[in-house]
């Protein structure tokens, strides 16, 4: 609500100053605006030299954010479409998440809500289906501020709590900042000030600590509200000047015209003359000069508000009286009632000031008809929450009504069947009886044959891997020693023999081939009983097998883990995962030419997933069913015996995709 103050209240206003404030802001803002353009003229440039490959992709996504940043959201929009189109003709699938998340803060900036609110929700399900606890976090983030601008309230709080949980549980600090952020703002809204500033002051003690700038302007912001809401004056504008110094700094021009909006309608409400004064006239060059400025219409109203409130402080009420025509055309074309009834009675104080009645109640009967929509608007919630209260109360007592017919339906009933049940009851109890003893004795028999199958179960298990465990120690113990000790008397005799260079140089290609025998024999033995594997579990020996491949440089592993930490697995269930990765790995180096691969493992309340990507040249998964190889029947047979499922994505020159999936 706006408040009016005594019009007599006039100042002196000191017109050099001013000139020196408007010429050190102006300097201020075009340095600033031409950092910003220079910014983006170097992406633009860079990307008119880019060719079509991941690293445009990336350059894409550096010039839209920074259009969004800079208030240019239709610029942006066409930016991301023409990175949508580049990632789908190279099939960078590992860019879905960001470019579908990129169209919310798009259509977010544009006020396009419903549309965001499509793109969120697809955001969700991409997370989901990438098992990503981090994407899931952004995303419930981003879905808080679209129900909160849908006015869906209780979506709102909900999506809230949800983007906290997953942001707690992996110590997503950067997220949690603006979570903070839109609870102040919306405890702010609640009118629980107290909640809202013990939100507000965790997200900015928290943006301080991370340098979450972003997350930090949102806080301030909203803390300096709940501040002023509990007449903390004082503290409210410490935050919002920091909050300026901050936008100012980091180029964010919507924080910045909020923080100055709010300061001075602070040092108005305050009536500190001189400050209203410098910072009206800061926020008046800040939006002239400053093209990535947008206001929105409620800031525009605040605006002229701003500036009438300055002007009458003057003593000039003839400009105070255009600013308040100007902003109530605003208010009234966009039907924005709350600040057109205040405009009305700033306008009806003022023709009592200067003694125009007639003008005075002319304004002031504006002002009751736009509180009578508002209390109609009110009247008619507050009558729609009864109405709802009503009919829940009918349902209630409708509800209460039959359940106590059918109760005393009920008691009939059993009144008439009593004696039919006394008759017939020691003949069920004696029946029940012996079916009882019938049917524990049965499970008896079955608990015995079934814990009989596991034991036995159990033992084929336990000695196929001890079998395997022995074969892989006599092969390096045994074997190994042997094709040692065989290469050193090769070698004490190549000491004391006198060969032709022919024949050193056959016994030497024999030396090598020894070596290569001895290599194979202690590969074969690793990969039947992998020895960190039975130390350090599956994660630790699938990290050490792709550290081991990326050494020898014929390709580069990119392997990443979720959820196996500090997980126990049954071990037979880690030696089939290692081999199916393992043979997926092989057959990625054998076939498809790939530079790269990435491989995945998630595990998220017992369902184990696999994820194998290359940039190979791809094939025909229908010629699958056709392969005779032994590497991928060895694949299928231990999906099929873990009863998972196998999914494959591949074209040509396009890479490989397999997602397998099983509970452990």
């Amino acid at each position: 609500m706006v408040y009016f103050f005594a019009l007599n209240l006039g100042i002196n206003f000191d017109c050099k100053m001013r000139n020196k404030i408007l010429i050190a802001t102006l300097f201020l803002f075009l340095f600033q605006n031409v950092n910003s353009q220079t910014f983006l003229d170097s992406l633009m440039n860079e990307f008119a030299h880019s060719v079509a490959d991941t690293n445009k992709i990336k350059l894409l996504f550096k010039i839209e954010k920074a259009l969004v940043n800079a208030n240019k959201p239709d610029s942006a929009l066409y930016y991301l479409n023409l990175n949508e189109k580049l990632i789908n003709e190279l099939n960078a699938c590992q860019f879905e998440f960001d470019f579908t998340f990129e169209y919310i803060a798009v259509y977010h900036a544009m006020a396009e809500y419903e549309k965001a609110l499509v793109y969120n929700l697809k955001c969700i399900e991409i997370a989901e289906r990438n098992r990503n606890v981090y994407q899931k976090a952004d995303a419930y983030r981003t879905l808080f501020n679209i129900y909160y601008n849908l006015g869906q309230v209780e979506n709102a709080i909900k999506y809230a709590l949800y983007s906290i949980h997953f942001s707690d549980s992996i110590n997503y600090t950067e997220n949690q900042v603006i979570n903070y952020g839109n609870l102040t703002r919306l405890y702010n809204d609640l009118e629980q000030y107290e909640k809202a500033v013990q939100y507000g002051e965790k997200g900015i003690e928290s943006g301080r600590k991370e340098q979450n700038n972003k997350g930090l302007l949102v806080c301030l912001n909203n803390a300096a509200l709940a501040y002023r809401n509990i007449s903390k004056n004082e503290k409210a504008e410490a935050l919002w000047k920091e909050q300026l110094d901050i936008a100012y700094t980091e180029n964010f021009p919507r924080s910045a015209s909020k923080a100055l909006i709010n300061l001075c309608m602070l040092y108005a409400h305050t009536t500190q003359k001189e400050l209203l004064n410098k910072y009206t006239s800061e926020l008046n060059h800040y939006v002239l000069t400053n093209p990535d400025v947008r206001l929105s219409l409620t800031d525009k109203v605040f605006q002229h508000i701003i500036n009438a409130y300055n002007f009458i402080f003057q003593n000039s009420l003839e400009a105070a009286e255009n600013e308040l025509d100007k902003g109530i055309e605003i208010a009234s074309e966009n039907e924005i009632m709350f600040h057109l009834s205040d405009l009305y009675l700033l306008k009806t104080k003022l023709k009592y000031a200067e003694n125009n009645y007639p003008e005075a109640e002319k304004f002031n009967r504006n002002y009751d008809s736009i509180q009578q929509i508002l209390t109609g608007e009110e009247f008619a919630e507050y009558s729609l929450d009864l109405e709802k209260k009503y009919e829940t109360q009918k349902k209630e007592q409708t509800i209460a009504l039959q359940t106590e017919q059918l109760q005393n339906r009920r008691i009939l009933i059993g009144i008439l069947l009593v004696s039919l049940i006394g008759i017939l009851v020691t003949t069920v109890v004696l029946y029940l009886n012996y079916k009882q003893k019938q049917i524990i004795q049965q499970q008896h028999i079955s608990q015995l044959e079934t814990e009989k199958h596991l034991a036995a179960t159990e033992l084929v298990i336990k000695g196929e891997e001890q079998e395997r465990t022995r074969l892989a120690k006599d092969l390096h113990d045994g074997l190994g020693g042997m094709l040692s000790g065989i290469k050193y008397a090769f070698s004490n005799l190549r000491n004391n023999l006198v060969m032709t260079p022919e024949n050193a140089m056959a016994f030497e290609r024999t030396i090598d081939m020894l070596d290569s025998s001895i290599r194979e024999m202690r590969r074969v033995a690793y990969n039947m009983m992998p020895e960190a594997l039975l130390k350090f579990g599956l994660d630790a020996a699938l990290r050490d097998f792709c550290s081991e491949i990326n050494l020898t440089g014929s390709i580069k592993i990119t392997y990443q883990s979720f959820g196996l930490k500090d997980k126990l697995i049954e071990q037979s269930k880690s030696i089939t995962v290692y081999r199916i990765v393992q043979e997926l790995i092989n057959n990625v180096m054998k076939h498809s030419g790939a530079s790269e691969m990435l491989v995945q493992l998630g595990l998220d309340n017992q369902q184990m997933s696999i994820t194998v990507e290359d940039n190979g040249k791809g094939f025909e998964v229908s010629n699958l069913e056709k392969a005779n190889g032994i590497g991928w029947r060895n694949i299928k047979n231990r999906v099929d015996f873990m009863k998972g499922t196998l999914d494959i994505h591949s074209a040509e020159n396009k890479g490989t995709s397999v997602l397998i999936e099983f509970q452990v």
